[in-house]
């Protein structure tokens, strides 16, 4: 069986044997030692599996090519008798190339493994494979496939653990790793979902340390040491903090890291309720820098009570182009009472194409009073495809008595595609006691294809042919 590291080698090789070769016995010499001592001493009886899992183990180093020798010379002999072993596909190379200059350091091992067509254990599951549903019914499988990218769900099922402690274990023997890593956690949890640049991690890590740590920290090399301690690969196959690909070209980006999948689900439980330290939002201020980061960052300090920094980071996003983060700060200084600073923000979202900006830039000139400034705006809106802020106007405007003005706003809106405005105006025209006026209007609903139009108007007419008590 050939394959990476964490491929899942050996789980294929079991399930092989368990299905092909039942009642055959099993051994699994743990050394060289070991296996040539079976060897020599003939003590493999047919129908005997031999297992030889990480074949490296037996064929490289001292003795490999005598327990190559001696395995070449029992399969020559009568069986039956399986050799089952795995092996990784550099060693593979190394056992089986032809030696170069005539110097041969493996001739056994190569003569063994030469003739055998070895089985490739992919390093991914295919598409079809993870839409099996006993994928998902297995809560460890679905665990895994969920943090796991590119189908690599038994590398994450076998180191996924052991990285959970190589976490875990560093606050007693390298706490500065520890705090860099548990930056990036609180990072993507709260909403930083780039990769992550180390001046970050850098600037927050202090906070997670104590005063000893801190202390006690080598001010030129310890974020070095910390950074190879969360580069460190677990198994060989996968690490705390992981480069990330240049994608214009070959090689990482520079100072640039993705979280493990497997640690961002796992802080997701384990820091569900943890509050970051003032580092933390400090460093996210001074160094995130998508504007979807620094938004939905913001939007996390805000929930935690941290609106001094929420305020910093939408204004870090507002002065990046996010459009977002300018209706947040407008939306601010609106509830402020600082009418001149809102719409100006609302107008450079505007100005950057945002039509939700030309929505609550009505509302606030509809509060301030400008009727006619409020509507302007919300007829640009219904040119940009959203008729929300004519519908409100309409019906303002109908709750102060103007019914007329309520109705060339409905009628706008009707002509770009919403037609509710008409069937809330029939409504106040039967409330003001003109069911004329509202059944026009119901009827020039239902002309548009409107069901609940349609309602209304055979409700009105019910209404009109049912006689009063008083002409009975």
């Amino acid at each position: 069986m050939r394959g990476e590291s964490c491929t899942g080698k050996t789980r294929t090789a079991f399930e092989a044997v368990r299905a092909c070769l039942k009642g055959w016995q099993l051994v699994f010499p743990k050394t060289t030692d070991r296996l040539l001592a079976l060897l020599d001493a003939d003590a493999l009886a047919p129908r005997t599996v031999l297992w030889l899992n990480e074949a490296h183990n037996y064929l490289t180093g001292i003795d490999a090519e005598e327990a190559a020798a001696a395995l070449r010379s029992r399969l020559e002999q009568p069986g039956p008798l399986v050799v089952l072993g795995t092996l990784w596909p550099e060693y593979h190379r190394t056992l089986t190339a032809t030696p170069e200059h005539g110097k041969d350091a493996h001739p056994n091992a190569r003569a063994l493994l030469a003739p055998v067509r070895p089985v490739d254990v992919p390093v991914s599951f295919t598409t079809t494979a993870l839409g099996n549903p006993l994928v998902a019914g297995d809560r460890s499988l679905a665990t895994a496939m969920s943090t796991s990218t590119g189908g690599r769900i038994t590398q994450t099922l076998a180191a996924g653990p052991q990285l959970v402690d190589h976490y875990h274990q560093a606050a007693s023997h390298n706490p500065y790793g520890r705090a860099i890593i548990t930056t990036a956690m609180d990072a993507r949890r709260l909403g930083h979902t780039s990769p992550l640049p180390a001046a970050l991690l850098k600037a927050a890590a202090p906070g997670y340390l104590t005063e000893q740590q801190r202390a006690a920290a080598d001010p030129d090399t310890w974020f070095t040491h910390a950074l190879a301690y969360a580069r460190e690969k677990v198994k060989g196959v996968v690490a705390a903090l992981e480069p990330v690909a240049d994608p214009e070209g070959m090689g990482a980006l520079p100072d640039i890291y993705r979280l493990s999948d497997y640690l961002d689900h796992h802080s997701r439980v384990i820091r569900r309720y943890a509050f970051p330290p003032d580092s933390f939002w400090t460093a996210a201020r001074d160094h995130a820098a998508g504007t979807a980061d620094l938004e939905a960052l913001a939007e996390a300090a805000d929930h935690r009570g941290r609106h001094r920094i929420a305020a910093d980071l939408y204004q870090r996003a507002a002065d990046a182009g996010g459009t977002g983060a300018l209706l947040e700060l407008a939306w601010r200084r609106g509830r402020a009472g600082d009418l001149d600073g809102a719409e100006q923000l609302y107008q450079r979202a505007i100005d950057a194409g945002d039509t939700v900006a030309l929505t609550e830039l009505a509302q606030l000139r509809q509060r301030a009073g400008d009727l006619d400034g409020a509507e302007r705006l919300a007829q640009r809106a219904a040119d940009a495809g959203d008729t929300g802020p004519l519908v409100e106007l309409a019906w303002r405007r109908g709750e102060a008595g103007d019914l007329d003005g309520a109705e060339r706003l409905a009628q706008q809106a009707a002509d770009a595609g919403n037609i509710n405005a008409l069937v809330r105006l029939a409504w106040r025209r039967e409330e003001a006691g003109d069911p004329d006026g509202a059944e026009r209007l119901a009827q020039q609903a239902a002309d548009s294809g409107g069901r609940e139009a349609l309602i209304r108007l055979a409700q009105l007419r019910k209404r009109s042919a049912t006689p009063t008590r008083e002409s009975g």
